[in-house]
């Protein structure tokens, strides 16, 4: 096993500080799609304890119907912590729970683990919860390379035969992307497959950066973990993504924290 690996890069502001960044996703209550809302960042730099932020998109906050996150009502605030902040801590799993060592497992993690990586690979899920985090993509703006590690999502409402597939599946297993225009809940849907067989879905928050690796040309879709049946549906598929894409869609305008 092994940690997961993370978007590190240097911050405008100050050279000497490492940022890792979350996108903050919410499920609509009315169709079902994960939105993104919001960066939830780490910032780290020499010997100094990490510090952590969190930030609502810029277009989100402008939008007079929005309603903010427990714990963040500022939607103009850049809110900065020493601690990670209660409302993301609380999603990870307890140190004292006996189910603890597999739960790590199945997320490809080591058992020395911190928090910050728990959150990076699970997602922060709660069943009945609506919000869940996605690791942003790593992007290379020199030569275009870009990977991102994402849990499939849908997994849950594919058939019996599916669920069978992927527990067969080994580390390293290639899979197949499919367009999904006909989807009825979002017409930009991408499906993960393998052989003709749908496994699940590419997360709706990074629809656009996989619709962008696929039109750059060859791609790899690669399994970095694959859990039993007996795994909760959120657990089951762990994937890497790895290409090229022209321009990176997080540094579009649409993407900026206020």
């Amino acid at each position: 096993m092994h940690s997961v690996d993370l978007l590190v890069e240097s911050t405008d502001a100050d050279p000497g500080l490492r940022r890792s960044r979350l996108i903050v996703t919410r499920r609509g209550a009315d169709d079902g799609v994960y939105r993104a809302i919001g960066y939830l960042d780490r910032l780290t730099g020499g010997a100094e304890r990490p510090t952590y932020q969190f930030t609502y998109l810029a277009r989100v906050a402008a939008d007079p119907a929005f309603v903010p996150v427990v714990g963040f009502r500022d939607v103009s605030r850049l809110y900065r912590s020493e601690r990670l902040f209660p409302s993301f801590a609380d999603r990870v799993m307890s140190a004292k729970r006996p189910d603890r060592p597999q739960y790590l497992e199945a997320l490809d993690l080591d058992a020395d683990a911190d928090a910050w990586e728990i959150l990076t690979a699970s997602g922060g899920h709660r069943e009945g919860d609506p919000i869940e985090l996605v690791s942003i993509p790593r992007f290379d703006r020199t030569t275009g390379e870009t990977s991102a590690h994402f849990l499939a999502h849908g997994v849950r409402h594919r058939s019996v035969e599916a669920s069978h597939r992927i527990t067969t599946l080994p580390a390293g297993y290639r899979l197949g992307l499919e367009r999904d225009p006909e989807n009825p809940v979002n017409s930009a849907a991408i499906r993960v497959v393998d052989r003709g067989m749908h496994l699940g879905f590419v997360p709706d928050p990074l629809l656009d950066y996989v619709h962008s690796v696929m039109a750059s040309g060859t791609y790899d879709l690669t399994v970095v973990r694959a859990n039993p049946a007996v795994t909760h549906p959120h657990l089951r598929l762990l994937l890497r993504l790895g290409g090229h894409c022209s321009s990176f869609v997080f540094d579009s305008p649409d993407w900026n924290a206020v």
